[in-house]
């Protein structure tokens, strides 16, 4: 799972470094670009097994193909205007929607001793996400804290269709229909696409890290245990805000640093506590 976090983090410093290069750059079009790249990666490496990626096209892969194409363009938005930390950490919220959902959408009883994570990631989320009118950052904020919504309704999309279908055909759904979504949007809007062959370059580069950073973590679920994996996967944020500060001199203002330090000390206990929580409950039952 760390393995994966650090080439997430990759992929959004190469489409920060996308932005710096062209700073007029389409949120649509760097979408589109990198889940082009993503969508012909996971196809090659479906070939030894075609009937892999199509799966048995139950609804929950198509639900999260939409979600998490909607939360690519939000996360991607995200990255325009905020840069790579912030974004990460907003992203990150996920954890505690799913946290929240889990009840309503699989019917499991989320433990009380989550709570507490929950309830300080909300407080982190709002030292992190409270609009700057200054900077002008707020419809980057807000696009932060959707990606981390519906990311969490495609995390529990992809808990409901793995179970018949495997990380290559779910991976595939989530290309697919992204991609699908940021050229339709590209063409509707009219919106240019980018004359710099380096822009090109570094989207190719954000696809290819993530088609490899989706299919680690989903093997890291798979075969080890949620509580540790989920934690490893919460440095990810972490990792985005050091390489954007590093490579992009991206520094967080005072009320984003305390946000950042909250969520990632919530989005590493929340893990814990929820299986503690599970094993007492399981214990007093």
């Amino acid at each position: 799972m760390l393995g994966a976090a650090v080439l997430f983090a990759l992929m959004a410093i190469c489409v920060g470094l996308a932005y710096a290069r062209d700073p007029g750059l389409s949120t649509f079009v760097a979408s589109a670009l990198r889940g082009g790249v993503n969508l012909v990666a996971i196809v090659l490496i479906g070939l030894r097994r075609p009937r892999e990626l199509l799966g048995d096209g139950r609804a929950e892969l198509w639900a999260r193909g939409v979600f998490g194409g909607v939360s690519l363009i939000a996360y991607f938005t995200a990255l325009g205007h905020l840069g790579v930390g912030e974004s990460a950490f907003l992203n990150q919220t996920a954890s505690a929607w799913v946290a929240v959902l889990a009840p309503f959408v699989l019917g499991e009883r989320t433990p009380r001793l989550v709570w507490l994570a929950v309830l300080g990631s909300l407080l982190g989320s709002l030292f992190l996400a409270h609009p700057r009118p200054e900077t002008g950052d707020t419809l980057g904020r807000v696009a932060g804290l959707a990606s981390g919504l519906t990311s969490a309704a495609a995390y529990l999309s992809i808990r409901r269709a793995s179970a018949t279908n495997g990380p290559v055909t779910i991976v595939f759904y989530f290309t697919l229909v992204a991609t699908v979504l940021s050229v339709a949007a590209c063409l509707l809007l009219g919106v240019p696409w980018p004359r710099d062959p380096w822009v090109y370059a570094w989207l190719a580069g954000s696809g290819l890290c993530a088609t490899f950073a989706q299919l680690m973590m989903t093997e890291a679920y798979r075969t080890g245990r949620a509580a540790p994996v989920a934690a490893a996967g919460a440095s990810g944020p972490a990792l985005n805000a050091l390489g954007g500060w590093l490579v992009l001199g991206q520094v967080p203002d005072r009320s984003a640093a305390v946000g950042m330090a909250i969520l990632f000390f919530s989005g590493v206990a929340l893990p814990y506590l929820a299986e503690r929580g599970a094993r007492s409950e399981t214990g007093a039952g």
